[in-house]
């Protein structure tokens, strides 16, 4: 997504509330990604044990970064207390 992605012009005049540039906003998009995938290998380099697909909070359940507070608890995800699952398929 990061680097196929498309940004139509014709859509970003529907909802602006100020002048946007395609340009400008793919570019952000791209170093703001690139700067997310660093830290993400980054924290999973150093922590190799972290499990995948939860989120961090902190003592008042508020979500932060484990990257800069590793304080932060892992909060496990739960859609109305059932715990979701991942399937892996395999296509031949």
């Amino acid at each position: 997504m990061r680097r196929f992605a498309r940004i139509d012009p014709i859509k970003l005049e529907e909802i602006q509330a100020r002048s946007f540039d395609p340009v400008a906003l793919k570019t952000a998009w791209i170093e703001m990604s690139d700067t997310a995938e660093a830290e993400m290998i980054r924290v999973a380099d150093e922590q190799p044990d972290l499990p995948i697909g939860v989120a961090f909070v902190d003592s008042q359940g508020n979500p932060g970064w484990i990257g800069d507070d590793p304080t932060l608890r892992i909060h496990t995800p739960s859609v109305r207390g059932c715990l979701p699952r991942v399937h892996e398929v395999a296509f031949d």
